[in-house]
C-alpha cells in the first residue's frame, strides 16, 4: 500500500496500520539494545498514567546509533508527510515495553498538550512500532476508531458520562515490523499485558512544521554529535527552517556563525581576535 491509502485511512478513521515497515533484522538490533539498556539508561514516566510496569526510555538520539534509523524510515515519514506537510518535525521518541501484568492505559489523546480547541486542523501524527508481534492479549495500542473526528476531548467526555468503560476500542493488533499511525486527535491509549512476556514497541511522534515540539531535540543533543546525522535526521530535529523560511530561520552569514549546522557554513579564514567562533563539524 502506498502512503496515499495511509492518509486516507488516517483521514477516515483516525489510525492506519502498515506492515513490513521495519526489516526483522532492524526489529532485532532494537530489541536487544533495548534490553541492554536496563539500568543503565534512566526509565521515564513512571507513574499511574503512563505504568509502573511498562518501561520507557527517551533522549534515544544520545543513545546506539541504531535508534537513528527509525524516524527517517520512507515508510514512516512518507505518510507522515502527507498528513503534516514536508516541513513536519519529530515531536518525541521513545521505547514503551509494556510488561506483564500492566493494567490498559487510560484513553487520551495526545494533542491536548497544544490546549486547542476541536476541531483544529492536524498537528500531531504519531507512530506506534511494533518490534514484537502485537495481540489483545499482550498490550496492543487501543484506539477507538473516528474519534478524531469528535468535538470534545476525552477528558470532557468522560466528565460528562461519568462512565469509566465509556469508549469502545480497537486493539491496534499487528505482526512485528509494522506501524500503526494514528492522529494526535485520536483517542487511545496502550492495552493490558496479561501475557508472560514484555510487549516490545517505539513511540514516535511528529508535530506540524509550525508547532513546538514535545522533546527540545535541539538542545538535548550537542551540535557536534547532531553534526554526524544524515540531513534528513537533522531536518526532523528543527536544523532547517519550514516552507517558505518563516519559521526556525537563523540570521547568520559567515562572519556570524551560530553552530556548526548554521547552514553548513565555513568560518572566515581570518577570524577577528576579539571574537571565539565555534569550529563546523560534519
Amino acid at each position: 500500500m502506498d502512503a496515499a491509502y495511509h492518509v486516507r485511512e488516517l483521514h477516515e478513521c483516525g489510525y492506519s496500520i502498515r506492515r513490513d515497515a521495519l526489516a526483522p533484522d532492524l526489529c532485532d538490533e532494537l530489541v536487544d539494545v533495548i534490553r541492554h539498556m536496563n539500568e543503565s539508561w534512566p526509565r521515564s514516566l513512571v507513574q499511574t498514567f503512563h505504568g509502573y510496569q511498562t518501561v520507557r526510555y527517551f533522549d534515544l538520539l544520545n543513545g546506539h546509533p541504531v535508534f537513528r534509523a527509525v524516524p527517517v524510515l520512507p515508510a514512516i515519514v512518507d505518510v507522515v508527510r502527507g498528513v503534516l506537510g514536508s516541513d513536519c518535525l519529530l515531536g518525541t521518541y521513545g521505547t514503551v515495553s509494556i510488561g506483564p501484568g500492566e493494567r490498559a492505559q487510560a484513553v487520551h489523546a495526545d494533542d491536548v498538550l497544544y490546549k486547542l480547541p476541536r476541531p483544529h486542523p492536524d498537528i500531531m501524527c504519531n507512530v506506534m512500532v511494533a518490534l514484537s508481534d502485537f495481540t489483545e492479549a499482550n498490550g496492543a495500542t487501543n484506539l477507538v476508531s473516528g474519534s478524531h473526528r469528535w468535538p470534545d476531548d476525552p477528558e470532557i467526555r468522560f466528565r460528562e458520562s461519568g462512565v469509566e468503560d465509556r469508549f469502545e476500542t480497537i486493539a491496534a493488533e499487528m505482526p512485528r515490523g509494522s506501524v500503526c499511525f494514528f492522529l494526535g486527535t485520536t483517542y487511545h491509549g496502550g492495552g493490558a499485558n496479561v501475557t508472560n512476556e514484555p510487549r516490545h514497541g517505539m513511540t514516535v511522534a511528529y508535530c506540524a512544521g509550525w508547532v513546538r515540539p514535545q522533546e527540545n531535540f535541539l538542545v538535548a543533543v550537542s551540535q557536534e554529535r547532531a553534526a554526524t546525522f544524515e540531513p534528513e535526521l537533522q531536518g526532523l530535529m528543527g536544523y532547517r527552517a519550514n516552507r517558505g523560511g518563516i519559521l526556525g530561520h537563523i540570521y547568520t552569514s559567515p562572519d556570524n556563525l551560530s553552530g556548526p549546522l548554521a547552514h553548513r557554513l565555513v568560518a572566515p579564514a581570518a577570524p577577528s581576535p576579539f571574537e571565539k567562533r565555534p569550529s563546523i563539524t560534519g
